[in-house]
């Protein structure tokens, strides 16, 4: 992947089309970013804020976000802005149909904050949980990435699962609205090795959560929770 990120204007196209045909040629899947070469790019990013709703694209896209006040080195722990928010943003703009880029600055020597390695371990832990609803996922059609103001969605490659990824912790009970899960289907929470009992009724399908999971430290992750339900259809 090559970032370009300057807007070089009108004058240089022509030697920008040159250029570009090169790098093709000399790596014919690399991916340019679109900034400042228009329909040469294959990917776009947003930049300091994720879309407030799916991107109507057919290219590529992911968000690329500070995690202190610039790209820049932060001095500042106080600063970044934390392990969790790279977690509900990057949940946000997958379930979108995009991806999540944070950027963190090294020092004068080549060295990254103390802080902003501890953001970034955290979301690496988050990830190893839950992986499986971010990597090769894809958004669900239409409006449904999202139900309400803490759950977000995205779907597996092959349609076989939705994965509903609560950014608050339910409570004993989770109930959705958005997906039914398949007749004698078993959902689960990742992390958990026991599947969670279910029941669809009027207002959605209704979740127990272990009880055990009331204790935070019992949980398998923090920030998010995310679960695997095979829906009906």
């Amino acid at each position: 992947m090559l970032g370009l990120d300057m807007w070089l204007g009108a004058g240089v196209w022509p030697e920008l089309r040159e250029t570009v045909k090169l790098i093709r040629t000399l790596q014919p899947d690399v991916m340019l970013r679109a900034r400042g070469i228009g329909n040469y790019g294959d990917y776009y990013t947003p930049e300091g804020f994720v879309p407030g709703s799916r991107e109507n694209t057919a290219m590529p896209w992911f968000v690329i976000y500070p995690l202190g006040r610039s790209f820049s080195y932060e001095p500042e722990p106080a600063q970044h802005k934390g392990g969790r928010w790279i977690i509900h943003n990057l949940v946000d703009a997958v379930a979108k149909g995009g991806a999540f880029m944070v950027g963190i600055g090294p020092d004068a020597n080549g060295r990254f904050h103390p802080t902003a390695i501890e953001n970034l371990e955290e979301a690496g832990a988050w990830l190893d949980v839950n992986g499986e609803a971010i990597y090769a996922t894809r958004p669900r059609d239409g409006d449904l990435w999202r139900e309400g103001d803490h759950i977000r969605y995205t779907r597996s490659k092959d349609g076989r699962f939705v994965y509903a990824v609560a950014l608050e912790w339910p409570g004993p009970e989770l109930t959705l609205e958005r997906v039914q899960p398949a007749a004698g289907s078993t959902v689960t929470m990742l992390g958990l090795t026991q599947p969670l009992a279910w029941t669809q009724g009027g207002k959605g399908v209704s979740i127990r959560l272990p009880r055990a999971a009331e204790d935070p430290a019992r949980r398998p992750c923090s920030a998010a929770w995310v679960f695997r339900i095979q829906p009906a259809g």
